[in-house]
């Protein structure tokens, strides 16, 4: 039975946080405890990013006590996602698809990435589903530095999925299509949701933006120019021409952010969604600019708000109510993750290694195949032990019917008849079971046959003629010949058949057949070749005579192994 509490850590580019959530059996959800830090932003190399947030992770086992599943949140910037509209296909079919789609849309060796993927939605006609992606070398090191801490991953998610189901968690009743923003330091996730259906970009626009922006309006190292956005942040006065970078640092940012969601909504279109965002929910760390609101809502035309994380979810009595209101911004992908963990139809994107989930899966089994080897163990003693007590069973009956066995001989020859004539019925009973086989493999063999045809469509057989094997003499006298004799009774010992068909040109009814009418009954010849009852084909011909119909005849060579 899955644990009711759930630890996420999320991973940003400047900050690491942590939340510890529980759900009853009634689905209510209870926010236990949390903690958050800010990390150094020099860092921009992915893998030295991680080991200094890593660095961290002790800090977070040793606040958050108890064994539970732990998940991990990783920042969209360092996720690739494609978004793709399948032709529909046989469930059972569909994971071999989906992996050849993102073998086709990853730009990197499949085996040099962690992947994963989501149905979004589907109808009659295809399916459109969303593929993620991220490299091997970071979620392997992620997994091995949360292993270390002894918070070995659950899941890997990217932030987008924690910010989805955090959405829908708290906004059940919200209809029509929202737009929500996550704005980081260093890039923002945009996602477009109505209902079940959504799409999402990151983008590199964040809160570092406005800083750059400072930089290069005052020439002012970054360190200064982050103090300075700081510090309007906090409320403190500034000097008016810093205010004026500030202001319009924080313009340019905004036009920049809105150029990026114009674009985003117009690929959110082209995948078939109609409709515009009604209201637009943001958090993260950026949306702590001042004014950001209404800069928004001139720009998109549409009411703003801040996402509340926590509306439907219960805030434990251990956490600071006047904290958790400045830090909760930070907190929405990590409650959405945990939050998706719970419900079972939630939107899940796991990039956790496939090679930590093989072994996972192994270890999950390993108990059923000690199981089943301690069977197989009994199956092979148990019938060795029954022997050996048979055995010295029987020596003793031999060692006392050593005294009659002379009266016995007339017995014995009897059950030897007898054995005789049940060997003669066993031999009858076998040729039974052959002629009875064989009748099985013709209603398997026709059924293979029409299952072909019914996958080329608009193709019939008109005839199907048994050639049975003919047994020839020879002469194996010469020993030149006797090789050669031998390899001709063998082939003409085989069961051929020859069928005759047509296929009909729908596309061209009154003219000759097409090139497209010839790759078809090509395909067809082709997928009776690969028939488990057929050796291979011979004596092909085609006749085009008729407008419209492709006439064809050929030889089956039946497999003696499924012999007819």
């Amino acid at each position: 039975m899955r644990s009711p509490h759930y630890l996420v850590v999320s991973c940003g580019s400047s900050h690491i946080a942590a939340v510890h959530l529980s759900m009853n059996t009634s689905g209510r959800c209870e926010l236990i405890n949390y903690w958050r830090k800010e990390l150094d932003q020099s860092l921009s190399e992915p893998l030295l990013w991680l080991k200094a947030a890593s660095q961290s992770f002790g800090d977070v086992r040793s606040r958050f006590k108890g064994d539970m599943p732990v998940g991990y949140a990783l920042p969209g910037s360092l996720v690739l996602t494609k978004y793709l509209k399948i032709p529909q296909v046989p469930v059972k079919k569909r994971e071999k698809v989906v992996a050849f789609e993102a073998r086709q849309n990853i730009p990197y060796p499949i085996a040099d990435v962690a992947w994963d993927d989501n149905l979004i939605d589907e109808d009659d006609l295809d399916f459109e589903t969303v593929i993620a992606a991220s490299k091997s070398e970071l979620v392997e090191s992620l997994s091995l530095y949360g292993k270390q801490s002894k918070m070995d991953p659950d899941v890997i998610e990217p932030t987008f999925v924690g910010l989805i189901n955090a959405f829908k968690f708290n906004e059940p009743e919200t209809s029509g299509c929202s737009l929500l923003l996550s704005i980081g330091a260093k890039s923002t996730d945009i996602v477009f949701l109505d209902g079940s259906k959504f799409y999402s970009r990151n983008v590199s626009l964040g809160g570092n933006t406005v800083t750059q922006e400072i930089r290069g309006a005052l020439d002012l190292p970054f360190d200064d120019a982050e103090n300075i956005k700081r510090a309007v942040v906090a409320g403190d006065p500034l000097p008016t021409g810093e205010h004026v970078a500030f202001k319009e640092a924080q313009d340019s940012f905004l036009n920049k952010l809105n150029v990026e969601i114009s674009r985003t909504l117009a690929i959110y279109k082209n995948h078939g969604y109609d409709e515009d965002p009604v209201r637009c929910y943001i958090t993260g760390g950026g949306t702590l600019l001042p004014n950001l609101l209404g800069g928004l809502e001139d720009r998109l035309g549409i009411s703003v708000g801040h996402f509340d994380p926590l509306k439907e979810v219960r805030v434990s009595t251990s956490c600071s109510h006047e904290k958790l209101e400045m830090d909760k911004a930070f907190l929405a992908e990590a409650i959405g993750i945990a939050i998706g963990r719970f419900l079972p139809d939630s939107t899940q994107i796991n990039l956790l290694p496939r090679s930590i989930l093989w072994q996972r899966k192994f270890k999950r089994q390993q108990p059923y195949y000690l199981f089943a080897g301690l069977v197989a163990c009994a199956a092979i003693a148990l019938p060795l032990v029954n022997t050996k007590i048979a055995a010295q069973r029987y020596e003793e009956e031999i060692r006392n019917l050593d005294s009659k066995v002379i009266p016995l001989r007339e017995l014995n020859t009897l059950i030897n008849n007898r054995i005789a004539d049940i060997e003669k019925l066993r031999s009858v009973i076998g040729e039974a079971s052959m002629i009875a086989e064989s009748r099985s493999n013709w209603i398997q063999f026709l059924n293979d046959i029409q299952s072909r045809l019914d996958d080329v469509e608009d193709v019939w057989i008109d005839r199907i003629e048994v050639a049975r094997p003919v047994t020839l003499a020879s002469n194996t006298s010469n020993r030149f010949n006797s090789e050669r004799n031998r390899a001709n009774a063998a082939e003409s010992s085989k069961v051929r058949l020859h069928l005759e068909g047509r296929l009909l040109d729908v596309s061209n009814p009154l003219s000759t057949v097409s090139q497209e009418s010839n790759r078809r009954v090509s395909a067809l010849l082709d997928s009776f070749a690969a028939s488990e009852f057929v050796e291979g084909l011979e004596n092909e011909s085609f006749d085009n005579n008729v407008p419209g119909i492709l006439k064809f005849n050929f030889t089956l060579v039946v497999d003696s192994a499924r012999p007819l």
